[in-house]
């Protein structure tokens, strides 16, 4: 009998161990809902182009660090590429259903990326009461059929960075118009050797056809009181490239180069980061970027400290900028939803955002953390009043041929004095037409 009992009793034992690790051990596999699990390591895969950038990538690389150390049971993991490249990879992923559970995301890309449905819903997930905490202006920029696409990190709205130094030993303002701009850049355009060549220069241009030069093209476009797409009174795309307003745009940007010859040589090939060492190395007295490159000025060149102020960019009908939102979007494949959420949420947290903008001049996103006085400075109050004039980028998925038509244009004019600004206005016109016709169908 106490035999019995004992194997009973051992029985009985052994069920209830058994009850506690099936219990431990389960719910893992049933986890279909895409939120994380905090009971096993989760691994975040984070397709950034911030990350291989200078300063921004080692804060990034730190916050990602801070994050990974308040929540031991995520990791973070990196995936690396420049911005210029980001959006074809993405898409190819996509295709192969090899996406990220997060990946960058911005205006340039966010019409594409909700048409191909490879978009989380983050007005849900982040839930209406958090976004509200956003600028109004950028959930514009970042919201499709009211869904939020991505998360906006920060915002480098675009003016005219200038050296101050320079512009108070010639006596000049800053300019509002493109007059005074032409006027500035001729003064500041000169052969400071004295071996008969020029080597300091009124205006740093990026010529390239991509994103870094339309996104500094674009403003000066609309300053002259012309749209590349935009929509009509029945809310048909319309496209006013080739109009008087345009053409003159056109022209005056070869002029820069080919008449005012105030640019380096070489402006077709002239990238963003060309002109930040050109800058950084006072061959240049005038910049169009947004508010990071005063950080990245700084960095290349300390000296430049108290040298740098930024105003809207000059009009000839109105100002205009752009806010150049950047953020993350959340695959809708992702199994980490919860987990990226809580990522996405520490990166715009008031002192990350602060942190962040006071290290790449990137401005935060949501209001808490705009309002602080640190970032109501005056060397960035050209970039504070620049946002007033921002223009929305158009919301299509074929935007990106709307730039690369932009592009040949504003590169054919710098070719040469004798290029026909009407035939290249025309051409780019023609080609974004097409565009919309064959989106239309």
């Amino acid at each position: 009998m106490k035999r019995q009992k004992k194997v009973l009793f051992g029985l009985l034992s052994l069920a209830i161990c058994l009850s506690i690790v099936v219990t431990a051990c389960g719910g893992s596999s049933n986890n279909t809902s895409g939120k994380a699990d905090s009971k096993k390591q989760i691994t975040l895969q984070v397709m950034s182009s911030t990350i291989v950038e200078k300063p921004a990538g080692t804060l990034e690389q730190e916050l990602a660090d801070e994050f990974m150390k308040q929540n031991p049971d995520i990791k973070i993991e990196f995936m690396g590429l420049s911005q210029n490249d980001a959006f074809t990879k993405i898409a190819t992923l996509a295709t192969g259903n090899q996406l990220p559970d997060i990946f960058l995301n911005t205006p340039d890309f966010y019409a594409t990326a909700n048409d191909m449905g490879i978009t989380a819903n983050l007005t849900e997930l982040l839930g209406e009461d958090y976004i509200n905490g956003f600028y109004p202006s950028i959930l514009k920029e970042a919201t499709i059929d009211d869904k939020l696409q991505y998360v906006p990190w920060f915002s480098t709205p675009i003016a005219l960075i200038y050296r101050t130094d320079w512009f108070e030993a010639e006596g000049l303002t800053p300019p509002t118009t493109w007059d005074e701009f032409v006027t500035a850049a001729q003064k500041l355009t000169k052969d400071t050797d004295g071996d008969g060549s020029m080597d300091q220069y009124g205006f740093g241009m990026v010529g390239t056809n991509n994103g870094s030069g339309t996104y500094r093209f674009f403003p000066i476009l609309h300053s002259f009181g012309a749209s590349e797409l935009m929509e009509d009174e029945s809310g048909n795309w319309i496209t006013q490239l080739d109009s008087p307003q345009a053409i003159e745009a056109f022209q005056f940007f070869g002029d820069l180069a080919n008449k005012y010859k105030v640019v380096p040589p070489g402006a077709m090939q002239n990238a963003y980061a060309d002109n930040v060492t050109l800058m950084a190395n006072d061959k240049i007295g005038m910049v169009i970027s947004g508010s990071h490159s005063i950080a990245g000025l700084i960095e290349k060149n300390p000296a430049l400290e108290g040298k740098l102020a930024a105003v809207p960019i000059p009009k000839k009908e109105v100002h205009a900028s752009n806010l150049s939102p950047f953020g993350f979007s959340i695959a809708e494949t992702s199994k980490n939803k919860e987990a990226a959420v809580k990522y996405l949420k520490f990166l715009v947290e008031k002192d990350n955002a602060i942190h962040f903008f006071e290290n790449t001049g990137r401005m935060p996103t949501r209001m808490e953390a705009g309002d602080d006085p640190k970032v109501q400075t005056p060397v960035y109050k050209g970039f504070v009043d620049a946002q007033q004039y921002a223009v929305p980028q158009a919301v299509v998925p074929f935007f990106s041929q709307v730039q690369a038509a932009v592009g040949t244009a504003y590169q054919t004019m710098l070719t040469g004095n004798n290029t026909d600004a009407t035939k290249v206005a025309n051409k780019a016109a023609e080609v974004v037409r097409l565009e919309i016709e064959r989106n239309q169908k």
